[in-house]
Parts: structure tokens; C-alpha cells; sequence
């Protein structure tokens, strides 16, 4: 036998053995995706089931939301946006207390990306505190958290509170939620 038919004969049986488990492999993947659209319209079936609900209920389900989202980005389905857009759809009441919510995000907070400091005395900074690392001033007023970042000029960033818990710190702007986990 040849070495380019025992090639091809490789080839082929590759190409055949990969289009046999595509299927299953969509489908896997179909239903691993439909299994968070099923999870997203239970939850949100459930929680307006609710004729008006208490912060205490509202807080249980974003956090339901917020458990959900990370196991479909962990997975890398599509899902986490549709999520996100029903998470924004509900923001702490703007009439919370600053000084509660403040308190609540004072600690070491991890993100997708960094870690960060928030101190009591309204400064923060990025983790690892060095010299010339990133730092800045927040402030929480209602539901608003301001973020100013302490560059040339100060730039200010204001979002909305989503959720401030023992272990989840999330806030949206105009386009995007953002995830902080507690670390300590």
C-alpha cells in the first residue's frame, strides 16, 4: 500500500469520524443552551408570579440571575446576554441607603479582569496596592455608584446598583453589567 492512500484512508476516517460526532456535539451544545433559556423564563415566570415583590425577593432573584449568568459564561454560551439585559432590568430601589450600600462594598472585590480595594474612607485601588497602580475615589448615592479614577484629568464614571450582597457586587452603565465577587 501506498503512503497517500494510507493518508487519504486516515483523512477520510478523521472527516468521518468528526462529522459523525458533530451532531452530537450541536446537540450537546443546542441543549446546554436551551437549558438556560428554559432556566431564564422559570425564573423570571417565577419572580413576577410576585404582585410586588419586597427588596429581600428581588435580591434573591438577581442573585439567581447572577449564579445563572456566571455558569453560562463559564460554558460560553450566548445566554449570559440575555440575562444581562433582564438583570438591568432590575436596579436596587433609587431610593436606597447610601451608607448601607457603602458599607456593604467596603472589602476586596474581584472582576473578570482585576482585583480592587474599596475602602471605608471612599478611596480604591487596584490590587496589587503598589506604587503608581490605579486608584481613585467612589461614592454611592441611591442606587448611583460614582467611580473617579485619578488620572489627569479626573475622570468620573456613574452607574446603577444593581446588587450589593455579602458576595456579589453588581452595577451597570449604559450598555454594560459589570460583576464583582468579594474576595475577603
Amino acid at each position: 500500500m501506498q503512503l497517500d492512500q494510507l493518508k487519504r484512508r486516515e483523512l477520510i476516517t478523521l472527516l468521518g469520524g468528526a462529522a459523525a460526532a458533530w451532531p452530537l456535539g450541536a446537540r450537546a451544545q443546542q441543549s446546554g443552551h436551551m437549558r438556560y433559556v428554559r432556566a431564564l423564563q422559570e425564573a423570571k415566570r417565577d419572580y413576577e408570579k410576585i404582585p410586588k415583590p419586597s427588596e429581600a425577593v428581588r435580591s434573591d432573584y438577581i442573585t439567581r440571575l447572577v449564579r445563572m449568568r456566571e455558569k453560562a459564561a463559564r460554558l460560553k454560551t450566548d445566554e449570559w446576554q440575555a440575562i444581562d439585559a433582564e438583570i438591568k432590568r432590575h436596579p436596587t430601589p433609587s431610593d436606597s441607603d447610601s451608607k448601607k450600600l457603602s458599607s456593604f462594598l467596603v472589602g476586596e472585590w474581584a472582576s473578570p479582569r482585576h482585583d480592587y480595594l474599596y475602602r471605608a474612607d471612599g478611596t480604591w485601588t487596584m490590587l496589587p496596592v503598589e506604587e503608581n497602580v490605579t486608584h481613585g475615589r467612589w461614592r454611592i448615592e441611591g442606587n448611583q455608584y460614582f467611580d473617579t479614577a485619578a488620572t489627569d484629568p479626573p475622570e468620573t464614571s456613574q452607574y446603577t446598583i444593581i446588587l450589593i450582597t455579602k458576595k456579589d457586587f453588581v452595577f451597570t452603565g449604559q450598555t454594560k453589567v459589570f460583576y464583582e465577587t468579594r474576595l475577603k
